[in-house]
C-alpha cells in the first residue's frame, strides 16, 4: 500500500467511501475527517495508504509514554471508519498484511465499523493471534426512516410526540413564526456560517459553552461547511421571527442519507417548541426531496423519539 496525500485524492476516496459497506458513510468522508484531523485532534503524522482493495485512512502519532500509534484521521468521537473498501476481506487481508510488515507502531486503533459488518468479520479471520484484541465502548447512533413520507415518519412516532407537534406548530402559526431553506453555494458558505453563530450566540449552548459558537467546535464546522457547500449537500434550515432568525438546523445529505449536526435557537422563544418545528419542517423538506433515511447522530435521549433504528459501531484497539 502506498503513502497518499487526503486532501488532493479526496474525490476518489469519498467515492470509494460510498461503495463502502456497513459504515457511517458521511462521517468516513474527507467532509468530516480532514476538518476533524486539523481542527478538533492532536498533531500527528499522516498515515492513509491507497492500495489495489482501497484506503487504509489513518495517522500516526507517538504517546506522551513513548509508544508510537496509529489511528483513524477523525477520533474525537470514533464515528469515521479507517477501512474504506469495498470488498472488505481483500482490503483487511491488505492492511494487515501491510501492519505486519512495519515496525513503527504498537498500538493500532480501528473504530467506525459495525460490529457484525464485513470489515470485523474479515478482521477475526486474518488478524495474527499474537496480536492482542481489546474493545472499547460501542457507540450508538439513532436513525430514522423517512419511507412513506412525513405521513408514514409521523405514523412511527409515538402519540405523545405527535400531539406536542400539532401543538407547536399551532403556537408558532400564532406568533408568526416561518421557516426558510437555505441552499448555499461555496462563495456564500462563509456568510451562511455567520448568519449560524448570530443565532448560535442567544442560545443556551453558547451560554454553556456547549455549542458551536466558540474553540475547536467553532472551527470545525467553520472548514466543514465549504466543503458541504461546494458538493452541494449541505441542507439548512431557519426558523424566523419579525424578520429575525431565532433558530436553525444543520445537517447534510449523502447518498440518500440525512446526516443530522447542529440545530440550536434563541430561548426567548423555546416556549413555542422551536427545537422541535425545526426537526419537524427539516423532515417535511427532505421527505419532499426523497431523501430516505435520517441519520440524527449520536445518542441523545431526545433523539429517541425521533428515530427506530440503533446503529452501533465499535472500536477495536490492536496491540502488538
Amino acid at each position: 500500500m502506498d503513502l497518499v496525500d487526503l486532501a488532493t485524492c479526496a474525490d476518489d476516496f469519498d467515492a470509494e467511501v460510498a461503495r463502502t459497506p456497513k459504515i457511517d458513510r458521511f462521517c468516513s468522508t474527507t467532509a468530516w475527517i480532514l476538518p476533524a484531523s486539523s481542527a478538533l485532534m492532536p498533531p500527528r503524522a499522516p498515515f492513509t495508504l491507497r492500495g489495489k482493495a482501497g484506503y487504509f485512512a489513518a495517522m500516526r502519532g507517538v504517546h506522551a509514554a513513548g509508544f508510537p500509534y496509529i489511528e483513524p484521521v477523525e477520533l474525537a468521537w470514533g464515528l469515521a471508519a479507517p477501512l474504506i473498501g469495498a470488498d472488505a476481506d481483500a482490503l483487511v487481508e491488505e492492511v494487515v498484511a501491510m501492519l505486519a510488515g512495519r515496525r513503527d507502531w504498537q498500538l493500532a486503533i480501528l473504530s467506525g465499523h459495525t460490529i457484525d459488518g464485513p470489515q470485523r468479520r474479515a478482521l477475526e479471520r486474518v488478524l495474527p493471534p499474537r496480536w492482542e484484541q481489546r474493545r472499547g465502548t460501542p457507540t450508538i447512533r439513532h436513525v430514522a426512516s423517512l419511507d412513506g413520507g412525513i405521513d408514514g415518519f409521523l405514523a412511527r412516532r409515538s402519540r405523545d410526540l405527535r400531539k406536542s407537534i400539532r401543538k407547536s406548530l399551532r403556537a408558532a402559526e400564532s406568533a408568526g413564526v416561518e421557516f426558510a431553506h437555505v441552499r448555499a453555494g461555496p462563495d456564500e458558505a462563509i456568510a451562511l456560517y455567520e448568519r449560524i453563530q448570530r443565532v448560535e450566540a442567544r442560545s443556551w449552548k453558547a451560554t454553556d459553552g456547549v455549542g458551536i459558537s466558540q474553540g475547536a467546535m467553532r472551527a470545525f464546522y467553520a472548514e466543514m461547511l465549504p466543503r458541504l457547500c461546494a458538493r452541494g449537500e449541505q441542507r439548512t434550515l431557519f426558523a424566523r421571527s419579525g424578520g429575525e432568525d431565532i433558530g436553525y438546523v444543520l445537517g447534510a445529505v449523502l447518498e440518500g442519507e440525512y446526516r443530522g449536526l447542529q440545530f440550536s435557537y434563541n430561548d426567548a422563544f423555546s416556549h413555542l417548541g422551536v427545537g422541535g418545528l425545526l426537526q419537524y419542517n427539516q423532515v417535511v423538506a427532505l421527505c419532499d426531496e426523497g431523501v430516505g433515511r435520517y441519520d440524527l447522530g449520536t445518542e441523545m435521549d431526545y433523539k429517541r423519539r425521533w428515530a427506530e433504528e440503533i446503529v452501533e459501531t465499535e472500536m477495536l484497539v490492536l496491540v502488538r
